[in-house]
């Protein structure tokens, strides 16, 4: 995506000023990719992309979202197999940026003009849930630009009422479904809402947008036929079933209650201009309710922006527990009414424009708190990203050395993934199957391709050369340590311990030659 590009869609002017605006942009997300710390969940992410490139998901090794996020990462991790992580980072923050460029064409399709479309487009992408998303190797953003251009389809379809429109839209909903489930809601609201507005849509348009959703989640399916057991439990069963287990073994069952869940979501909407721009646009609409749509607005897009923001609040409400990273389908309809509501704002006093814009960036700073935090850690400390691939090479070099052999078996292997080692896949879902391992029979467990501490002993047929632990020692909420068990087998065993250069991890390293080269390699 070239910055000329994005000075073309998200600046007032496309001149200079938008493309030093564009600029500001990429670099802010390219510098955020390599700033953030890393997030729990990106060991299964990048885990999976990297299985991908040589096994089939759910049939040889086990997954816990839909298939698309790990396929679609898979030729980063073939192509940069010593900076894999590195790499799917700065491809998600390029997804972010061109989520943020189909926003805003969706607002210009709209009939939404370029100032407010631009605005409305910043204003989301400080929501501390985009920050996020567009920083780690997760599988939200992806599903997000799926939705965005969705909607730009809709906006086409509403404007030109042609069906194949409405069947492209559906076939992207449904590939942001098999990438991250809770944007189903998402695509039912919009196809709910053209049942409701026969005039304009009807069923033959909702028709078409579930045929365009079997076709995008056709290959989900597919796989799930191949393997139902798995894909059963890793898709549907484990989120059901596993989080609640894990809480209330650490003592935290309390912080998974529907009305902990609603009040983690108003605090996460507060993080950003999301709560003040949904308060806002309620409020307008509800004061302008009996006020007859101007000439230029008789398209039934304001109702479509209700209906797709209920879908998405149900959307984000459905994991269990609640992240701020869930908010992201909220911000598809969002844009949208912020770009309806600063374009009404033109016809307001002066006064009040100026209010509701300082309002909005005000709002916008709690968003960008956390990220501008982590970017100064940076330019102070480094980027622990790359540092994090530095210190996986020395691992893979060690390991080497030291067994003449390659294999490794981790809780964190996005920890690992850089060093060139061999993983062990059945601790591809990072810590999450194992940590609630009391959940699965040792024989099923064994059938879904996965590793628990029953199992633990199956590691004596063929005992792994490496084992890394330190990274997952619990936390004050929940001070369960997943590791102590691997940690456990590794000492018992005669592995011997070597301490990585972060001075968290370790790196236990199975061998029965005490050389001096070998003591060298323990201390260097």
């Amino acid at each position: 995506m070239s910055a000329s590009f994005v000075a073309k869609t998200i600046s007032p002017s496309g001149g200079r000023l938008g493309f030093l605006l564009a600029m500001l942009v990429i670099s802010w997300f390219a510098g955020l990719a390599l700033a953030s710390p890393f997030d729990h969940d990106e060991s299964q992410y990048v885990a999976g992309a990297l299985f991908s490139t040589k096994m089939l998901i759910f049939r040889d090794f086990l997954y816990l979202q839909p298939p698309l996020h790990a396929w679609a990462y898979a030729p980063v991790a073939w192509a940069f197999p010593t900076t894999m992580v590195i790499a799917m980072r700065l491809v998600t923050a390029m997804t972010a940026l061109g989520t943020l460029a189909a926003l805003w064409a969706a607002q210009r399709r709209a009939g939404v003009s370029r100032n407010s479309a631009t605005i409305a487009t910043l204003l989301i992408a400080a929501t501390a849930a985009f920050q996020f998303t567009a920083s780690v190797v997760r599988n939200d953003m992806l599903p997000t630009l799926l939705s965005s251009l969705a909607l730009l389809l809709v906006m086409a379809a509403l404007r030109r009422d042609r069906l194949l429109y409405w069947l492209g839209a559906g076939l992207l909903f449904g590939l942001a479904i098999a990438t991250k489930l809770n944007f189903a809601p998402l695509g039912l609201a919009v196809g709910l809402f053209a049942i409701a507005n026969r005039g304009r849509c009807g069923l033959r348009a909702a028709m078409m947008l579930a045929a365009g959703a079997l076709i995008g989640t056709l290959p989900m399916l597919a796989i799930g036929a191949a393997a139902p057991e798995a894909f059963v439990y890793g898709v549907l069963q484990y989120g059901a079933v596993a989080p609640h287990a894990w809480y209330a073994a650490n003592g935290a069952g309390d912080e998974l209650s529907l009305l902990e869940k609603l009040a983690d979501l108003l605090k996460y909407l507060v993080r950003g201009p999301a709560l003040m721009a949904l308060l806002l646009v309620a409020l307008y609409g509800f004061a302008n309710r009996r006020r007859p749509p101007s000439p230029e607005r008789k398209l039934p897009e304001h109702r479509l922006i209700v209906w797709m923001i209920v879908g998405a609040l149900i959307g984000a409400a459905l994991p269990t527990p609640t992240q701020v990273q869930y908010l992201m389908p909220l911000l598809v309809p969002l844009a949208l009414a912020l770009g309806y509501l600063l374009d009404d704002a033109h016809r307001w006093s002066p006064t009040w424009r100026y209010a509701l814009l300082g309002l909005l960036g005000l709002a916008a700073i709690p968003g960008l708190w956390g990220a501008a935090r982590d970017m100064t850690v940076m330019l102070r400390d480094g980027s622990a990203v790359i540092a994090a691939t530095r210190d996986a090479r020395w691992a893979g070099d060690r390991v080497r050395a030291m067994t003449g052999d390659d294999e490794v078996l981790t809780l964190s292997p996005h920890m690992v993934a850089d060093s060139g080692l061999t993983i062990d896949p059945r601790l591809a879902t990072g810590p999450f199957v194992y940590r609630t391992g009391w959940t699965l029979a040792p024989d099923r467990a064994r059938l879904l391709h996965t590793l628990t501490p029953a199992t633990l002993p199956d590691l004596n047929r063929d005992r792994p050369d490496a084992i890394l632990v330190g990274y997952e020692a619990g936390t004050r909420n929940l001070p369960l340590r997943p590791d102590d068990m691997l940690t456990a087998y590794a000492v018992r065993n005669g592995y011997r311990m070597l301490t990585m250069p972060d001075g968290i991890g370790r790196l236990f390293v199975w061998t029965n030659l005490r050389s001096d080269h070998d003591q060298r390699l323990e201390h260097p």
